[in-house]
């Protein structure tokens, strides 16, 4: 399949030559194939068409090829394979076996989706000596900064020499990205917003009671895998109160802090959706972090007309101001119960929330397509080609029109809500 077309999830061909548009390789992380999450999405059990909807960005200019899958090697080689990449801390092997591709007179742009592959493309660089002349480089980090500070200074002085030659280093929030122009990390450093999927998650506007009807418990739901979410918090909150009822979509809670107010468990794809539209609120408890983790849920909860309340943690208030999300200290119980019971019981306030929410979603484009197209426009000014078609508007795609009901398409496979999108061992992890 060459570039350009339609149907998204190629893998490596020769680039079709078009000056009008740019030439982008997506090294994704070694276990994502494009044609088999394209079957994933068709039949509901992935959110977007393509890996993070990189997709989008044919509609902006862009020309994109995408990485192969890399297999973990078996037997021995499984062990050599994956202490290889634990001790580098990054994925040399995935890398190397594209390096052809790595080549200016192919490819404009390569955008990496973790520090696993920039690393690995700084080093596959050095490898390769100078006679080869490299793509510009946009390397995404995600968890690099929240790490730094437990390694060495020789691996970190690695780290900062394999970024030196990044043309730019992106991250999803300001404070890892602060972190990185203090420590000097790429030639220049810059923020692009996640977004998630509309297809999947298309805007609902649910019609919220004044207060939440005071002779059932409030209803809550929570999900994630991630590292940095904060159960303990949670359970202390509301673990065993009669006026609320939990729902946690969650493999990581730890069994001691279950109590008998809380469900907890995987859940597929339609059960999340059934939850979504079940919930009187979303709650995403996190502990420190710099990356802005409980980012997917926290969008897909105001995609789908909910009230989300959620910890001030890792620059999460970047992407909502106070008036769109319900907002507590990171580990204080009490100020989280707090905040559910203000949108219980304040007339009119849910509703609100989710207004402005879905307001500042909307204007902000904090959407797959959004993140493609800001991909794409970052692209274009690194290449002197600003004049190029324009990059994300004010407004949706209008692939799914906003839906009253909240009933859609959903898989009963394991859904990718309880999970975590960007961990690299793991095909479906959520931040």
């Amino acid at each position: 399949m060459t570039q350009g077309m339609s149907r998204p999830g190629q893998s490596i061909g020769a680039p079709v030559a078009d000056p009008a548009k740019v030439r982008v390789l997506v090294m994704l992380p070694r276990h994502l194939d494009v044609p088999a999450w394209s079957e994933r999405f068709a039949r509901g059990e992935a959110p977007d068409l393509t890996p993070y909807g990189y997709h989008f960005a044919q509609g902006a200019g862009c020309e994109l090829t995408y990485s192969r899958p890399t297999p973990t090697w078996t037997g021995l080689g499984r062990l050599l394979d994956k202490g290889f990449k634990r001790i580098l801390g990054f994925d040399l092997r995935h890398v190397w076996a594209h390096r052809d591709l790595l080549d200016a007179d192919r490819f404009d742009c390569v955008w990496t989706h973790t520090e696993y592959e920039h690393l690995a493309i700084g080093c596959v660089r050095r490898l390769l000596g100078r006679k080869r002349r490299f793509p510009a480089v946009i390397a995404q980090s995600v968890w690099l900064i929240d790490e730094w500070p437990k390694w060495s200074r020789w691996r970190r002085a690695a780290y900062r020499a394999l970024m030196r030659d990044a043309e730019v280093a992106t991250f999803l929030s300001p404070l890892n990205a602060g972190d990185a122009r203090r420590i000097g990390l790429g030639r220049s450093v810059e923020i692009v917003e996640f977004g998630i999927s509309l297809d999947s998650f298309p805007l609902v506007h649910r019609q919220h009671p004044e207060t939440v009807d005071a002779t059932r418990p409030v209803r809550v739901l929570a999900l994630g895998n991630d590292r940095h979410r904060d159960w303990a918090t949670l359970s202390k909150a509301l673990g065993g109160l009669a006026g609320y009822e939990l729902h946690i979509g969650s493999t990581s809670v730890a069994p001691q802090l279950v109590k008998d107010n809380m469900r907890v468990g995987s859940m597929t794809q339609a059960q999340v959706v059934a939850e979504y539209a079940w919930a009187d609120c979303v709650v995403v408890p996190l502990g420190p972090n710099r990356h802005a983790s409980g980012l997917t849920a926290m969008l897909e909860g105001v995609a789908m007309g909910v009230p989300v309340v959620i910890a001030r943690a890792g620059g999460i208030e970047h992407y909502f101001d106070d008036s769109a999300l319900s907002y507590f200290d990171i580990g204080d119980a009490e100020g989280l119960r707090r905040a559910i019971d203000a949108l219980a019981r304040t007339p009119g306030l849910s509703a609100a929330k989710v207004e402005a929410a879905q307001r500042q979603l909307t204007e902000r484009q904090l959407t797959s397509e959004g993140f493609a197209h800001r991909h794409a426009a970052l692209s274009r000014r690194l290449l002197g080609r600003e004049n190029g078609p324009p990059h994300a508007s004010g407004t949706p795609s209008g692939r799914r029109a906003p839906n009253p009901t909240g009933q859609h398409a959903a898989s009963s496979q394991p859904s990718l809500a309880a999970c975590d999108l960007l961990n690299p061992e793991k095909p479906h992890v959520r931040p």
